[in-house]
Parts: structure tokens; C-alpha cells; sequence
């Protein structure tokens, strides 16, 4: 027992202490209430006969209200309309319509003749009793009749019963025409209102509900609601006259039994059941105070004891409403350390925790926590937060939504630290990683990592170009998936015994060895294989390089070797046949060429051009012929055979000749004539023509080789500048010669083709000269070589 009363908590009071003052308190307020209880019946009564009287006057007040603007309006409209007795019944039903609906309550609008008979009824259905109707039949109209006809006003009836049966209303407004300077009655604009149907379309519904009214005109009862009950009550009912024609009206009001009911008798039991319950739990309540205080003070000893436990935490414990921004209930000390900013600050909201994190973050935090809320589940993420002194800050937080108990809704508690050391470090170990990476990338050597038990861990991008597979495929694979099988047990073997014996055996010394590719090719290689030291297992690094090329290179060089052994026993042999070979050259390939444009036309159905290619043809082996002839005629001496030829004919004939192997090659031949008049020379034509060609064809080639990278135009220019000689030039934008070659460039077998055999420039030399000439080499100023050759004029 001792025991259990050391562990209670420490009251102000003791129990029966405490129960007799909650007691006392019930008692004092008890009393107080039926103080106010009586107060408020009191209150309650006078305010129920103030809304009565209000209601009253308002309800004499809209009557009379209503009553006059209906008078106004019927004799302003009575002066705006043109109505007369021979009026059609169109025009009556278009004024009294708008009259009739401009205006609600009315039962009926009639035109009343100088007879007072009632002409014109609106509306129409269900009136067909009144029209024609006399209403000097009507003491009480005619009398107001004749008023309104004497006094030229609008007057009103007493109270009357209508054709209809029913207690009603009649106002009239005379209408005066000028006859001879003298106003004569035309007629009368009536209108009947019955009573019980005028009161329900003026008064508001709630007033129908809530009173019993009745109305009287000169005593006499025009309108009682007796659905409720009757208005001899004296205790509730208010009344109030007023004049109006001449008439004293007289309102009536009572609430109803319903309303009394509702607005007062329950009202008054309401709250005195409210008080007997206020009573009741402020005496609850009291005792409760007294009894929590103890556990409150209880309550603060224990959260002293965990703010201090919060304080010494690497970071801040908090607690948020769950709204935009997050403001924060509670926080403990360590925001200030995290953040820069004050409990203080948080607590009153001047700094919200979604305002300092990072705006790149906030819809990823924000999104987290909004899908763990719904899934009920705690969240835990990472991001950045900016500080008070702006700053960038890593932190850690994790938390999870619960119910308040103080009013249901939903909160967030959380703790949250700083990540910005670990961050930092795992980004240089990172930027490490990517050093390490970006260099091995970079090797042109494959470089592959493997573990102890043969899988490969890290495949480079020379790896991966040379072995054919991308990482993703051979990562965690065996390294065997790259050795031919007829080596795998052998590399298997040299794995285990360096794990085994740590002897390196083949660790750092290069080696010549097979290896296969993705598609099954092997192929040699070069590897060097270093060891990675790891605390925890070991790691082997391969640098291979492929060796293929190296010996291709090899196999080459000794056959060029013996090639060129085999070329220089035959070198005497073609001299003789190169000369021949080369002229005839020509216009083979162009036989060669016209040949296949005319098997395409055929193919495509063009016969209509075929017999401009055999002309082509047959053009060309003359010529082949012509050189054959020609060089046989070299063979012997003697004398060419040299015609008179027009230089523009020589030139446009060899453009023909080329134009198509031009545009095979997408080159356009452009020719310029320098010369004003016509110049002949006195020349063999083939020969000269076949210099030409080889020139054109030299420089064509030479533009091919750059892929026509400084334009697809060579030029063919001819040019009288003395009086003796003609040049005629080719210049063409192609790769141009080396400065060492154009010393040696009109010799035999002197070539800048990797084919080409070194006769066409000699034999050409040769020709001009034999002509009595010379030809010439110039580099062109922008790009490419001039050739170009001078022949006497005749």
C-alpha cells in the first residue's frame, strides 16, 4: 500500500473536496439560469408583440402603398392611352394587357361606356358574365361612377359583392375627350379587385403563415383568416387605421397558435432543459478542472522531460497541420541549429516549413506525403531546404499523419535532419566514380572487370565496340561468354590458382591470346590482367587490345613485298603496251558507257533514242580505230595526218564527247571562248581531241577524290592572246599536286592516281609538241590544278 501511494499522482484537493465545491458551483449557476429564464420569457413576450405591431404596420402600409400606385397608374394611363368608345378590340387588348400584367392582383380591367355599361372585359375567359353588364344595377359603382365623372378623379367603391359572388373592390378613372373647347366624358377605365385573392397576391406567404390578419373598411370585415383561430385574444393581438378615399381601413393582426408554439412556448422549454443540462455539466465540468489540474501539472513535468530528451537530438521533432505550406504546431529546439530560424518564428507561423524548402523539391515532397496520408502509411524521403542565411541544405525526414485529439483533424509528426555531410560525401565519391569511369571510357584498350569467380563487373566503351555486346548484356556474366571454349578451362584454371596461392603467374604480364566476339568471330588480342585491392573480395582488371589489325598490317607489307618483286619483272614488258593502252582507253569506256545508257532505255521501252546511241557507238569505235591507226602511224615516221579545224568546233566536239561521263560523276563541263572571232589551227583532230579528254578526265577524277567539296564545275577555256598562238585551259577545283610531283609530271610512268600508270600527260606532252606547242602546269589561285597547252595559229 505504501508503494501504490508514493506512485499516485499529488492533488490540490482531495476528492470529497473537490465534489463539494463542483457542487456549490452547480448550485450558484443553477440559480443564475432560472434568473435568466425568467428574463428571457419577459423579453421573449415583448419582442413577440413588437414583431406583431411591425407586422401590422406593414401590412397597412403595403395595402396603401399598393392601392395608391394602383390609382396612379390607371390615370397616368388613361392620359398616355387614346381610348374611345369606337376603339378596336386589338388595341384594347394590347393597352389592357400590359395594364393587367404590369400590375398583379387585379381580377379584372374593363372599359365602362358613358352608359355605364361595361363594354371591353380583360381578361376575357371566364368574364363573359360582365361585359355588356349595367353597372347603374350597382348602387355602390354607380355612385362612384357618378363622382368620378363630376370630379374628374378616380374613385373607389365600398365594399361590394361582384357578379361573381364574391367580396370585392371597384376603382374607376374617367376618360375626358375636348369636344368644342369643352371635356365630355368618353368612358371609364374599371377595374374589380376581390378581396381574398388581392390579399394573397400582396401579402408575403410568411405573414399568411405566421398571423391570423383581418381587414375591415368603415367596420365593416372585408378579409378574415380564420384557419387559425379567432382575434378576440387581447393578449397578443395589435391593430392600426388608416384613411384612404375617404374609407377608414382597419388591420388586425394576432400571431398564430403554430408560431407561438414555435417561437416561444418550445423555445422557453428548450432552454429550460438547456439550463437543468448547463447545470448539470458545469458542475461536471468543475469537478473535471479541479481533478485534471494534477494531471495537468503532471502532463507539463513529462513534456519538460521530452522537450529536453528532443533538444539533444541531432536534428528537430515537429508537429504540422496537414495544410499548404505545412505551418508547424510544434517544433523542438534543434530548428534553429537546422534551419536558422526560432522556434518562436515557426510557432507563430511567420516562417512556414514548405516556404524554405527548395522549390525544385517541393511538389516531389508535397506529393509523397499526400499519397502516404492516403494510404495511411508513414513517409520517409529526402530533400533540400534553404535556410535563413540561404543556404543549401540536405535533409532527412520521416513522419506519418495522425488524428488530433483535441478536434479531429489531421496533423503531421515528424523528425527531421541534416543530410549535407553525407551528401557532400557521396557526391565526391560519386564525381570519383565518374573520374574513373570517363578515363577507363576513354582508353581505346578494352578494359573489363571481373570478379574472383569470373563475373564481369565493368565493360568500357572500347569493350564494348570491340567484343560487340553492350554492358547490360554481359554484366554479372561469366567472362567465358568472351573466350573461344577451346581456352576456357585454361583461363578457369589460372583464376583459381591466383585466388588459391596468390602467385601472379599471368597478373601483370602481357599475353597473346583468342578471344570472341558477340557474333562468333575470334579474333586475336593482347591482355594484361592486374589485381584490385578489396578488403572483401577480389577484383582482376583486364586491358585488352586487338592485335588483328596489327597483324593484317603484317600480311600486307609482305605480299606488297613480293607484289612489287613480281611488278618490276613486268614493268619492262608494259611500257610499250601502256602507251597503246591508255589512248584506247578513251573511248572504250565511252563505248562502255553509251552501251549501258542503251540497255536502260530499252529496259524502260525509249527505243525512240536508240539510234542516237548506236550513232554514239559507232562515233566512238571510229575514233578507237582513229588512234589505233594513229599510233601505228607513231610507230613509222612520217607525217600526220593534220586538217585546218575551228578552235569553238574542236572544243564543243570534245565537250560532247564528255559531257556524259560529266554527268555521271555529277560534274558540269562550263566552257568559255576568249577569243573574239574564229581561230583555226592546223592540227590532227583525234590526237588533239584525246589530249583534251585526258585532261578533262584528269581533273575530274582529281575533284571526285575530295568528294566535290570545292564545287562540281571544271572549266574549259580557250584564249587568242597573241597573234600567233592560242592556250586552251582546264581548270578544274580538285585536291591539286603535290609541289614535288610537278617536276617530274610530264614524264613516263609519273602518276599521282593509286592505279594510274603515268602515260597519259606524257603522251600528251609528246602531241603538243609534235604539233608544235607546249603544255604547262599552274596551280589554280582558289583550288585545284590549270593545265593548259598553246598551239600555233594558221
Amino acid at each position: 500500500m505504501s508503494i501504490k501511494k508514493a506512485n499516485e499522482p499529488i492533488h490540490f484537493f482531495r476528492r470529497r473536496t473537490i465534489l463539494f465545491y463542483s457542487i456549490i458551483i452547480g448550485v450558484f449557476v443553477g440559480s443564475l439560469i432560472c434568473l435568466a429564464l425568467v428574463y428571457i420569457e419577459d423579453q421573449s413576450t415583448a419582442h413577440i408583440n413588437r414583431l406583431t405591431q411591425n407586422s401590422t404596420n406593414g401590412i397597412a402600409l403595403l395595402i396603401e402603398d399598393d392601392l395608391s400606385q394602383r390609382i396612379n397608374s390607371l390615370s397616368e394611363f388613361t392620359k398616355l392611352s387614346q381610348l374611345t368608345t369606337n376603339m378596336t378590340d386589338g388595341y384594347w387588348q394590347s393597352i389592357s394587357n400590359a395594364l393587367y400584367d404590369g400590375q398583379r392582383g387585379y381580377h379584372t380591367l374593363g372599359w365602362v361606356d358613358k352608359t355605364y355599361h361595361i363594354r371591353k372585359v380583360t381578361p376575357f375567359e371566364g368574364n363573359e358574365n360582365a361585359k355588356n353588364f349595367n353597372l347603374a344595377l350597382k348602387p355602390a359603382a354607380l355612385a362612384a361612377l357618378m363622382k368620378a365623372q363630376e370630379k374628374n378623379t378616380v374613385t373607389m367603391t365600398m365594399p361590394l359583392q361582384s357578379i361573381h359572388g364574391e367580396l370585392g373592390l371597384g376603382i374607376y378613372v374617367p376618360v375626358f375627350r375636348e369636344s368644342e373647347g369643352t371635356p365630355k366624358v368618353e368612358g371609364f377605365i374599371s377595374s374589380l379587385i376581390l378581396f381574398n385573392t388581392y390579399f394573397t397576391e400582396i401579402l408575403p406567404s410568411y405573414l399568411l403563415t405566421d398571423h391570423q390578419i383581418a381587414v375591415f373598411i368603415d367596420e365593416q370585415e372585408i378579409y378574415s383568416d380564420t384557419a387559425n383561430q379567432d382575434l378576440t385574444n387581447t393578449v397578443w393581438r395589435r391593430q392600426i387605421s388608416f384613411q384612404l378615399q375617404g374609407q377608414t381601413w382597419q388591420i388586425r393582426t394576432s400571431p398564430t397558435s403554430a408560431f407561438l408554439e414555435y417561437s416561444h412556448y418550445r423555445t422557453m422549454r428548450v432552454l429550460l432543459v438547456l439550463g437543468i443540462l448547463l447545470t448539470v455539466l458545469i458542475t461536471i465540468a468543475a469537478y473535471t478542472t479541479l481533478s485534471t489540474r494534477n494531471k495537468a501539472n503532471v502532463i507539463r513535468d513529462e513534456r519538460n522531460k521530452v522537450r529536453h530528451l528532443l533538444k539533444n537530438l541531432p536534428g528537430m521533432a515537429y508537429q504540422s497541420f496537414n495544410m499548404a505550406d505545412w505551418p508547424l504546431i510544434l517544433v523542438s529546439e534543434g530548428c534553429e541549429t537546422l534551419t536558422g530560424y526560432t522556434r518562436a518564428e515557426f510557432e507563430a507561423h511567420d516562417v512556414l516549413w514548405g516556404k524554405i524548402i527548395h522549390p525544385d523539391d517541393y511538389d516531389r515532397v508535397h506529393k509523397v506525403v499526400h499519397e502516404a496520408i492516403i494510404h495511411q502509411q508513414p513517409y520517409e524521403l529526402e530533400y533540400r531546404i534553404i535556410d535563413k542565411n540561404q543556404e543549401t541544405h540536405f535533409v532527412w525526414e520521416k513522419g506519418e499523419a495522425v488524428v488530433s485529439l483535441l478536434n479531429d483533424s489531421m496533423i503531421l509528426e515528424g523528425f527531421i535532419t541534416d543530410l549535407t555531410s553525407i551528401k557532400q560525401a557521396e557526391d565526391e565519391v560519386a564525381r570519383s566514380h565518374e573520374f574513373s569511369d570517363a578515363v577507363v571510357n576513354a582508353v581505346i584498350e578494352a578494359v573489363i572487370t571481373i570478379d574472383q569467380k569470373g563475373r564481369i563487373k565493368s565493360f568500357n566503351n572500347a569493350a564494348q565496340r570491340m567484343f560487340g555486346y553492350c554492358a547490360d548484356e554481359v554484366i554479372n556474366q561469366s567472362v567465358n561468354i568472351l573466350i573461344p571454349s577451346t581456352e576456357t578451362y585454361d583461363h578457369d584454371r589460372h583464376i583459381a590458382n591466383y585466388v588459391k596461392s596468390n602467385i601472379p603467374k599471368i597478373m601483370g604480364v602481357g599475353r597473346e591470346l583468342e578471344a570472341k566476339r558477340k557474333d562468333g568471330t575470334v579474333f586475336p588480342i593482347q591482355i594484361s590482367v592486374s589485381e584490385i585491392s578489396n578488403q572483401d573480395n577480389k577484383m582482376f582488371v583486364g586491358l585488352i587490345r586487338d592485335i588483328g589489325a596489327q597483324r593484317l598490317s603484317e600480311d600486307r607489307a609482305r605480299k606488297h613485298i613480293e607484289q612489287m618483286a613480281h611488278a618490276d619483272r613486268l614493268n619492262s614488258l608494259g611500257e610499250m603496251a601502256a602507251g597503246i593502252a591508255h589512248e584506247v582507253n578513251q573511248p572504250l569506256t565511252a563505248i562502255s558507257l553509251f552501251s549501258q545508257s542503251g540497255k536502260t532505255l530499252c529496259n524502260n521501252g525509249k527505243f525512240d533514242k536508240l539510234p542516237e546511241i548506236f550513232d554514239k557507238l559507232s562515233q566512238h569505235a571510229r575514233r578507237a580505230g582513229a588512234v589505233l591507226e594513229r599510233m601505228q602511224t607513231m610507230t613509222r615516221q612520217g607525217d600526220r595526218q593534220k586538217e585546218l579545224v575551228e578552235c569553238r568546233a574542236l572544243i564543243s566536239e570534245v565537250v560532247k564527247l564528255a559531257e556524259s561521263e560529266g554527268r555521271m560523276r555529277d560534274i558540269n563541263i562550263q566552257v568559255n571562248f576568249k577569243q573574239s572571232s574564229h581561230v583555226e589551227v592546223y592540227i590532227d583532230r583525234v590526237q588533239i581531241q584525246q589530249v583534251l579528254l585526258n585532261l578533262l578526265r584528269n581533273g575530274m577524277e582529281a575533284m571526285q577524290s575530295i568528294d566535290l567539296s570545292n564545287g562540281n564545275v571544271i572549266e574549259l577555256n580557250s584564249d587568242f592572246n597573241d597573234s600567233e598562238n592560242i592556250t586552251i585551259s582546264v581548270v578544274d577545283s580538285g585536291c591539286g599536286l603535290d609541289i614535288n610531283m610537278t617536276e617530274k609530271l610530264f614524264t613516263a610512268f609519273a602518276s599521282t592516281k593509286q592505279n594510274g600508270m603515268g602515260i597519259g600527260l606524257s603522251i600528251s606532252k609528246s602531241i603538243i609538241e609534235d604539233h608544235g606547242g607546249s603544255i604547262h602546269y599552274a596551280k589554280n589561285a582558289s583550288a585545284g590544278s590549270v593545265f593548259y597547252f598553246t598551239l600555233p595559229v594558221v
